[in-house]
């Protein structure tokens, strides 16, 4: 009866802990993600660089265990940010860039567990785009220009132009 009661303790120790670190015990991601519907006038745009912004050559390393994001093989990120990837390969474009993307969806990104602590549990927005030769692109909505007139992407759809910020209505809700 003993080691009964010590095995329902170390299972239910170990299960609280899993618990605790991916907000689940049947996941083993600590991140989920959710497809939100992108509003007409972003599906019909076209997205270019209006300033410096760097493309790091990998996916977001801590989404690796996400079936959309992982497949995802470049992330644009301020010039400035990409400091912070000292690992990553980069490529510097700026608004003579002939790169002209398209958006395709918009991700959100959800942390869970005891790992929120640092960060808070999100979502982050993540808006994919594709080249004119179909590689894909995540551009994290809240890191479209931290600060007023640091905005590095412009989109022209059918009702004009528009610079991209984190305030920009994305969805089509």
């Amino acid at each position: 009866m003993k080691k009964i009661s010590v095995i329902f303790c170390c299972v239910f120790v170990l299960g609280g802990l899993r618990f605790c670190y991916y907000g689940s015990l049947s996941r083993s991601c600590i991140y989920t993600e959710n497809e939100v519907p992108l509003s007409a006038e972003i599906l019909s745009s076209k997205v270019r660089f209006i300033k410096p912004a760097a493309i790091l050559r990998a996916p977001e390393p801590g989404y690796s265990c996400l079936e959309q994001m992982a497949k995802i093989p470049n992330q644009i990120v301020q010039t400035e940010s990409a400091r912070y990837y000292p690992n990553i390969k980069s490529d510097l474009v700026g608004a003579d860039s002939a790169l002209e993307l398209t958006p395709i969806k918009l991700i959100d990104v959800t942390k869970h567990g005891i790992t929120t602590m640092d960060s808070g549990p999100g979502p982050i927005r993540h808006l994919i785009l594709q080249d004119q030769s179909g590689s894909l692109y995540q551009a994290a909505t809240v890191s479209l220009g931290i600060n007023s007139g640091d905005e590095y992407l412009q989109a022209t759809g059918p009702s004009g132009v528009f610079i991209l910020s984190p305030e920009t209505k994305l969805t089509g809700y």
